[in-house]
């Protein structure tokens, strides 16, 4: 909802184009915004797209995408008129791209995902072994010299601002919400510690067996992963049960497995061999 405020709102009052499909469908609407709505242009924009997606991701993938579409169309179609009144374009491009680069980020921590480009980003990357994020950068390019070309280069400009605040807030908050910690332990109590890991937490762990570079001892690592939220617990656990424990704590990205993502929610499906 918060995006398609923004579309209606700020994009659309300012010549702003955005990213993916939705900058290519309001390039498009430029020219037939009189005769359709730009709900249902988008609609239309991704029926091919998910009936190509439909062979290569998972069903629950398809579903989930489809039903985010759905959503995010009929909450252009309920903001349509809509418009924030921000005169000034560099705020509004700012103000345009942090509220919807957070919604989006905060909505894909979520596991949500609503099609478009990245359905046709995955194949090409599968097929071709083209990065997604140059799939993403060659259409930009070619949002942003649209742009420039229908209106002026400062128009252009302020829609490159939207997209790169767009773009760092989306990170932002989809790391803020969802941000997986990888985390080891040595601890000279590591059996007490893994049960907290497991019973307080309930996480999985895994020991991996080291030797100390000074004393040349056999250990044990507790290697677990959890996330942001459970940071604080657990550092808490360590201090009562051995305080004298070593821990390294690393920023994770994608985390495939139990209690977690796993590999239909990032679209991959099972072929029959």
């Amino acid at each position: 909802f918060a995006f398609s405020s923004v579309v209606n709102g700020i994009l659309l009052p300012h010549h702003f184009f955005a990213g993916g499909l939705t900058g290519l469908g309001l390039l498009f609407y430029e020219s037939i915004k009189e005769y359709i709505p730009f709900s249902l242009l988008y609609v239309l924009l991704n029926i091919p797209i998910f009936m190509i997606g439909f062979r290569e991701f998972s069903l629950k993938f398809i579903l989930t995408s489809l039903i985010g579409m759905g959503l995010y169309a009929i909450s252009l179609e309920l903001t349509d008129g809509f418009e924030i009144a921000i005169n000034d374009p560099m705020l509004a491009a700012i103000f345009g791209g942090v509220l919807a680069g957070f919604s989006t980020g905060f909505y894909l921590s979520l596991g949500g995902t609503v099609g478009g480009l990245d359905i046709i980003g995955t194949v090409i990357k599968k097929r071709l072994a083209i990065p997604i994020g140059t799939v993403f950068n060659m259409v930009n390019f070619v949002v942003i010299s649209s742009n420039a070309y229908l209106y002026d280069l400062e128009t252009a400009l302020f829609t490159s601002v939207f997209m790169y605040v767009f773009s760092w807030s989306m990170q932002k908050g989809q790391i803020g919400f969802s941000q997986r910690k990888s985390v080891f332990i040595i601890s000279y109590k590591p059996e007490e510690v893994a049960d907290k890991v497991l019973k307080k937490l309930d996480r999985g762990f895994t020991y991996l067996h080291a030797s100390g570079g000074y004393a040349k001892e056999e250990k044990r690592v507790i290697y677990t992963v959890i996330n942001l939220l459970e940071l604080g617990r657990l550092k808490e656990y360590l201090f009562n049960t051995d305080p004298d424990a070593f821990i390294s704590i690393q920023d994770t990205g994608d985390v495939i497995g139990k209690r977690f993502l796993t590999w239909e929610d990032e679209g991959y499906r099972k072929r029959n061999k």
